[in-house]
């Protein structure tokens, strides 16, 4: 009887395995990071249950002291080094894997020294196949890194928008002397750009409750401001009294994002002293502008040649206006701006001899920026009236507020009552 058993599962042997199978791997390198789980595929074909025959997985040179040895049904031998880290993808028993003819390694915890060639051999009696598995290691810092900088920047930016959220409870202290009303000096660092401060005082709401302008203390400054004429870009278009300025229709601003090169100027030049000015930014009850840019821009810098050229340190300091894009200042680093309604009439306010250039809207009497640097030559004022709107742009006439009589006469009234 048992002589027959033998005789059957001999049979059932050689019918099984009559016919040569072939060992397949893939044809590149298989690419895994240090520390990770890697599959290093290995097949026979054609698909057979490899269940019976012998499996054997070695590193170049080491035939002997195979990485995995699969024998007679069960793992009979694991290299040291591999020990607790590797194995077939199936054990026999399970649905898949052997049964299929998949010998595949499973490699875990991978190391650099992980990294080169694996021979899959595969065998029963005469038949025989073997193909090697290349392996390559990489370090996964990249990626973590990538991964942690980019975290780093969204966390930076999500605590630097707030901070400006609640940039009105920021100390703001005055310097020395005592500062005329509505022109408080914020020493504040969260937003210092190269030598030159640019200080939001409050927010919007806190300034309107307050009443932090006074128009007709601004006013006090005032000065009649004309384009010049001589140095108007030729894609723009002057009224005759040269209050008045627009795109010219026929202008083709092929570049991207705003025309920066769109430059007006005004007639006058100044050296010192305070000087105020109003703009006109919805004229004739037009919707008011999305494009412009205003400011003031060192005495012969009318030459626009490219982007890079607006520069504090070139001789500009603005405040522009760019559509969708929001408003923001040429800083260094620039200050972005949700200015909201967006302004109809802007005034600015150049304090020479303090180094300020401030910003207000005038329809909602609200301070919205002030600049401070070092003016150290002759400055003129810098319009800009962008492309594609409706509206034009247009300097107002903004008279000196006249004195009362009761207030001119009170320095009278007082002279009388000492001499009497």
């Amino acid at each position: 009887m048992l002589v027959i058993i033998v005789a059957l599962l001999v049979n059932h042997l050689t019918e099984t395995y009559s016919v040569s199978f072939t060992v397949v791997v893939p044809g590149d390198p298989v690419v895994a990071h240090v520390g990770s789980t890697v599959i290093l595929p290995c097949w026979i074909n054609p698909p057979e249950n490899a269940e019976a025959l012998e499996i054997r997985w070695y590193r170049n040179e080491e035939f002997s002291n195979p990485v995995l040895l699969y024998n007679d049904g069960k793992i009979q031998n694991i290299q040291e080094c591999f020990r607790n880290r590797t194995s077939l993808t199936q054990r026999s028993g399970q649905s898949g894997g052997l049964k299929d003819g998949d010998v595949s390694l499973r490699l875990e915890k991978l190391t650099f020294q992980d990294e080169g060639s694996f021979h899959c051999e595969v065998s029963l009696e005469s038949s025989y196949g073997s193909k090697a598995v290349d392996l390559k290691i990489t370090e996964p810092s990249t990626l973590w890194k990538a991964l942690f900088f980019t975290v780093l920047i969204l966390a930076l930016g999500l605590f630097g928008l707030i901070l400006y959220k609640y940039r009105n409870k920021l100390t703001c202290t005055k310097k020395g002397k005592k500062i005329k009303e509505g022109k408080e000096d914020c020493e504040n660092t969260m937003e210092k750009l190269t030598n030159k401060e640019v200080c939001e005082e409050e927010t919007t709401e806190k300034l309107t409750k307050e009443g932090d302008i006074n128009i007709e203390e601004l006013k006090k400054h005032a000065v009649d401001i004309t384009f010049d004429s001589e140095h108007l870009h030729k894609g723009l278009i002057l009224t005759n009294d040269c209050k008045i300025v627009r795109d010219d229709p026929g202008y083709d601003h092929t570049g991207e994002g705003f025309p920066l090169d769109l430059c007006a100027f005004g007639a006058q030049r100044f050296t010192s002293g305070s000087h105020y000015w109003e703009v006109d930014l919805a004229v004739g009850g037009s919707p008011p502008k999305n494009y412009w840019l205003i400011g003031v821009a060192k005495e012969g810098a009318f030459t626009v040649r490219d982007r890079s050229a607006l520069t504090p340190s070139s001789g500009y300091w603005f405040l522009c206006s760019d559509g969708p894009n929001g408003f923001h200042t040429n800083t260094d680093p620039p200050v972005k701006l949700s200015l909201t309604p967006r302004p109809e009439r802007l005034g600015v306010l150049l304090d020479y001899d303090e180094g300020q250039l401030s910003f207000y809207n005038i329809k909602e009497s609200k301070h919205l920026l002030t600049i401070s640097t070092t003016f150290s030559e002759s400055v003129v004022p810098l319009f800009n009236p962008g492309v594609g709107d409706k509206s034009m742009l247009r300097i107002l006439d903004c008279p000196k507020p006249v004195e009362s009589a009761e207030e001119s006469s009170q320095p009278l009234l007082s002279n009388n009552s000492s001499d009497g």
